[in-house]
C-alpha cells in the first residue's frame, strides 16, 4: 500500500509550474468559488485555532502511518478559492476566501466532532449547524495566510468575519470575509497569495480568482511545492543544527520560509489591463 505521501507527490509532480493568464469570468458565483474546479487537486495549517482538533484526531491515525510520514510537514493540503470585491469607486474594498480541505483532514474533523455517524456523508441540518466556525477561532494577530501587496508593501486585511462551512464529496469547505483596512485603488498592480510561511499547511489556488465590480485581468502563476518542501527542510537542518537525528520534538519546532514555493495571482484593472 502506497503512502499518503507518496500519493501527495504524484499530485504535485503532475501539477508544474505553468502559467495561466485569465480573464476572470461568470463561471464561479457567491457561495460556491469552487465551482467547475478539479476536485481531485487536494493541497496544505489554515488557522491556529484548529491546530489542536487535528493534533487530537491525529493521535489514532499516526498510528497507522509510517514513521517518515509522522514527521513530514506539511500535514494539512488546502485548495484556496478567492473573490475580489471592488466597491463603487473602483477600490478593492473585501476579499472573500473558501478553503477545500483535503479528504483525509476532512474526515479527521468529522470524526472528531462526532459527525456523520452512518458514513453516508451528507449531514444532517442538526449536524450542518455543528459544523459552522469550525475554523473560525482565530488566535489574537493571525493573518489567515491570505498576504495582499502592491509594489512590495503589504496591504493590512481585518480579522475574517461571516464564516460558513459545508461538506461535499467527502470534503469541507469552509468560507469567509475578509475586509481591507483601508480600500485599495484599483489602478495598482496587486499580488495576492495565499501560503502559510511555517509549512504546516500546503495551500493552492487552482483557479484565478471571481472578481466583482471591476474590469480586471487576473495572472494565476503556480508555485512550486518542492521549493518549499525543500526550504523547510534547509530551515528545520539548520534550527536543530548539523547532523541532528528527526525526533519526535521536531513536531513542536517552528520555522519561516516565508512565500516559498506559493502559488501567485498578479491583477491588473481598468482599460489597459
Amino acid at each position: 500500500m502506497r503512502s499518503l505521501l507518496a500519493l501527495d507527490g504524484d499530485r504535485h509532480a503532475a501539477r508544474g509550474a505553468g502559467v495561466a493568464g485569465l480573464r476572470s469570468g461568470p463561471g464561479w458565483q457567491r457561495g460556491d468559488l469552487h465551482a467547475g474546479r478539479n476536485a481531485g487537486n487536494w493541497k496544505r495549517r489554515p488557522c491556529q485555532g484548529v491546530r489542536a482538533m487535528f493534533l487530537r484526531s491525529c493521535l489514532a491515525a499516526l498510528m497507522i502511518l509510517p514513521p517518515a510520514g509522522a514527521l513530514a510537514h506539511p500535514h494539512l493540503f488546502i485548495d484556496a478559492a478567492l473573490e475580489l470585491v471592488y466597491d463603487d469607486q473602483g477600490a478593492l474594498s473585501q476579499v472573500a476566501v473558501e478553503w477545500r480541505y483535503d479528504a483525509f483532514y476532512s474526515l479527521l474533523i468529522i470524526e472528531d466532532l462526532g459527525l456523520d455517524p452512518d458514513g453516508d456523508g451528507i449531514l444532517t441540518p442538526d449536524e450542518q449547524a455543528a459544523l459552522q466556525g469550525f475554523d473560525a477561532e482565530w488566535e489574537p494577530g493571525f493573518d489567515g495566510r491570505l498576504y495582499l501587496g502592491v509594489e512590495g508593501r503589504r496591504i493590512a486585511l481585518r480579522d475574517g468575519r461571516d464564516f460558513t462551512a459545508r461538506y461535499e464529496d467527502g470534503q469541507l469547505i469552509s468560507r469567509h470575509w475578509r475586509d481591507l483596512e483601508t480600500p485599495l485603488d484599483g489602478a495598482l498592480p496587486l499580488l495576492v497569495q495565499v501560503y502559510d510561511p511555517e509549512y504546516y499547511v500546503q495551500f493552492s489556488i487552482p483557479e484565478p480568482p471571481a472578481i466583482t465590480g471591476a474590469d480586471c485581468v487576473a495572472d494565476l502563476r503556480m508555485g512550486d511545492p518542492f521549493a518549499a518542501a525543500d526550504a523547510y527542510a534547509r530551515a528545520v537542518a539548520e534550527a536543530l543544527g548539523e547532523g541532528a537525528e528527526t525526533s519526535p520534538e521536531q513536531e513542536m519546532l517552528v520555522v519561516d520560509i516565508g512565500s516559498v514555493g506559493a502559488d501567485e495571482i498578479r491583477v491588473r484593472c481598468g482599460p489597459d489591463a
